[in-house]
Parts: C-alpha cells; structure tokens; sequence
C-alpha cells in the first residue's frame, strides 16, 4: 500500500470512528484517546494531522467533494444548475452521517466545503456563467450560505423534493439575484 493510499485509508478510519462515536454520544464528550482507540490510530497521528476534530471532518469532507467534482460532466463548463443538482446528491447520498453532523452542530464545516469546492471550480473556469457577481466581496460567503441552509432544510424535512429540483431553484435564485443589479 503506497504512503497516500495508507494516508487515505487512516483518514477514513478516524472519519468514521468519530462518527460512531457521535452517533452515541455529543461530540463534546467523545475524548481523543477515545477516538484514536477506536480508529485504531494513535495520538501522535492524530496532532500531526487534524488537531481537533472539525479539522477532521472537514478533510474528509473535502476529500468526499473530490467524489463530486469527478461527478461532474466531462466538459469544459458545467451549468449551475447541474453543479447544484450534484451537489444535493451527494448531500441525500450520505443523508445518515450528514443529519449527524448537522445535529452536532457542524454547518459551519459545510459551508466551508462548499466554498473550498466552488474556488476551486471558478479558478479553473469550469463553471458556466456570464455573471460577474460571483467576483464580489462577500458574493462567495452569501451564496454559499443559502446552498448549504438549503440542503440543510432540505435533509430535515427528508428530502421532499428532488435535488434536480432544487438546483433548478437555486440557479432560478442566483439569476433573479443577478437580475437586480
């Protein structure tokens, strides 16, 4: 096993292990030692990699959205209406752990994911979009905001649309915000 897949795998193990962990009990409450016992990983590993447990969470997250970003067309330019409708996929995919973390208060880690992915996407151009609003100050933290809030909502009420349609209201919303300047 080469040093990246060994890396990979030690990430998921201690993704995981926080997970079941929190399934039983507040995050708050669950210790490092507790943690690194049932990841199977030791203490060191864990300093030397996260620190704290947002830092894991939000690693994997990143790793998990690389999942998407191989979803995605292979084109140079990718419509915000299918970038969201990938997006709430993933989101109902994983609807167990993600309702998990919301519950212990984590929207802030998928907010940050979400705007990690989406520069990610506008420096390599592969989003498809006339609009220069995306080029505002705070335009990346609003926009942001609304998706996560709205896959957040979304996932409580169990998902009583599909994502297809709510990426439909969320380009129909950024074109309606674009509309007003």
């Amino acid at each position: 096993m080469s040093p990246q897949e060994q890396k990979q795998q030690h990430l998921a193990a201690t993704y995981r292990a926080l997970l079941q962990l929190m399934s039983r009990k507040p995050m708050s409450l669950i210790s490092i030692t507790e943690l690194c016992q049932a990841a199977q990983v030791s203490r060191t590993y864990f300093y030397r990699n996260f620190g704290n447990f947002d830092k894991i969470i939000f690693t994997y997250q990143i790793q998990y959205m690389s999942h998407y970003l191989r979803g995605l067309p292979n084109t140079p330019k990718v419509t915000l209406t299918k970038l969201m409708t990938n997006y709430f996929e993933i989101i109902q995919q994983d609807a167990v752990n993600n309702r998990l973390l919301l519950q212990n208060g984590k929207s802030l880690i998928f907010t940050q994911t979400f705007q990690t992915v989406f520069v990610a996407l506008l420096r390599q151009d592969r989003i498809a979009t006339q609009s220069q609003i995306i080029n505002e100050p705070y335009y990346l933290e609003f926009f942001s905001g609304a998706v996560v809030n709205l896959a957040a909502t979304w996932l409580q009420h169990n998902f009583p649309e599909s994502p297809a349609y709510l990426a439909q209201q969320v380009a129909k919303f950024a074109l309606k915000n674009q509309d007003r300047r």
